[in-house]
């Protein structure tokens, strides 16, 4: 693939300037070098391929108010979205299309970079996971549709390279870089009180109308899929967020078989180990975990004999169990409980915790159960 192709030759480059001490493996460097005008060429040309491969799967999504005569006329959104399948299923954030979700008077116009426009009609959505799937007549396409290629979410690291394609301040099918700046990030969602697990944050510009747009890694994959910006201005400044594509994998056939996701939970309210805690809770420096304060009646961790603090809030003892492991998963953060349960369980999964109580290990099967809404 030309894409790959480039790929090496750049990592080739880059080690003609950085060198190494093995004189074997100095022998078998290129031995041509080249210039940074050389480079910066070389790398321009790599992002205009990446685009020119993907941007047919990648839309603009516009929302219409509609005339008494049901006609599509004054916009009232916009946003980005991109082929999901062949089918004509379009990936995009919950948020984006959420207007004509609640009003019938609003329309969905899809438009795409060889400017066709189709009506989309609302296949489903998780507001959980600012995700929602709509549908294009696939037999109305003047051509096959491409969906794009998903790469794994997990194995991502800060420092990768990041591509954004979206419509930011209606400028439609516009192409901004920058790199992962951070992995692991929960969100806080505008619909529900649950967060949003293993979130990228990534620097490249994302500003309104990126909504639901991809965000690729350097080789044209599907990464996350942008969705919020921190700004006091609500324009970008460096730190942008996408849902990750793995939570995307989890919860879109649900959507797209006209199914609600069942997420599952534990049934706890716990927090993180940090210094003061950890004195609190008389456990030596650095240790890390969950401390569990309370656990719901008649949830999992209830049921399967988890427990949570002695006393009452705000009077607690800090002596709740304690999680370090779920299955084979080492739990430093609640973050990390949140993100393995979202990726990796669905309700009626038995999974065995690890917790820490009275300065002993035990292990603990629980039966997960769907969360409530």
């Amino acid at each position: 693939m030309k894409i790959n192709k480039i790929i090496i030759f750049i990592f080739f480059t880059f080690i003609v300037f950085v060198g190494c001490d093995n004189q074997d493996w100095e022998e078998a460097q290129i031995s041509k070098k080249y210039s940074p005008i050389e480079i910066s060429e070389i790398l321009g040309k790599h992002y205009r391929d990446i685009f020119s491969e993907v941007v047919e799967s990648v839309v603009q999504i516009n929302l219409y108010n509609l005339d008494s005569n049901g006609i599509p006329t004054n916009r009232s959104g916009v946003g980005s979205g991109f082929f999901w399948d062949k089918e004509g299923n379009i990936l995009t954030n919950y948020h984006v299309i959420q207007p004509a979700i609640s009003s019938k008077n609003t329309s969905i116009l899809v438009r795409t970079f060889n400017n066709d426009e189709y009506k989309a009609e609302i296949k489903g959505y998780d507001s959980y996971s600012d995700l929602a799937v709509i549908r294009i007549n696939k037999n109305m396409a003047n051509k096959d549709l491409s969906p794009l290629e998903l790469h794994d979410s997990d194995i991502i690291s800060p420092g990768e390279i990041t591509l954004a394609i979206g419509s930011p301040f209606d400028q439609e099918f516009t192409l901004t870089t920058g790199i992962v700046s951070a992995i692991g990030r929960t969100l806080d969602s505008s619909f529900t009180p649950y967060k949003i697990p293993s979130v990228i944050q990534t620097d490249a510009a994302i500003n309104p109308g990126n909504s639901g747009g991809p965000l690729l890694n350097s080789k044209g994959k599907v990464i996350g899929i942008n969705t919020q910006i921190k700004s006091n201005s609500r324009q970008n400044s460096g730190v942008g967020f996408a849902v990750p594509i793995n939570l995307a994998k989890q919860v879109v056939p649900s959507i797209i078989d006209g199914n609600k996701h069942l997420y599952s939970y534990l049934g706890i309210n716990a927090l993180n180990l940090d210094y003061g805690s950890r004195i609190r809770a008389n456990v030596e420096d650095n240790f890390k975990g969950v401390l569990i304060l309370n656990v719901l009646n008649e949830g999992p961790a209830h049921l399967a004999g988890v427990k949570g603090d002695s006393s009452m809030q705000p009077d607690l003892n800090f002596d709740g169990d304690i999680i370090t492991k779920i299955d084979t998963y080492k739990v430093d953060t609640f973050e990390d409980l949140m993100s393995y349960l979202a990726l990796n369980t669905k309700a009626g999964d038995i999974v065995k915790i690890e917790v820490v109580r009275d300065y002993k290990y035990i292990d603990i099967e629980v039966i997960l159960q769907a969360r409530p809404d």
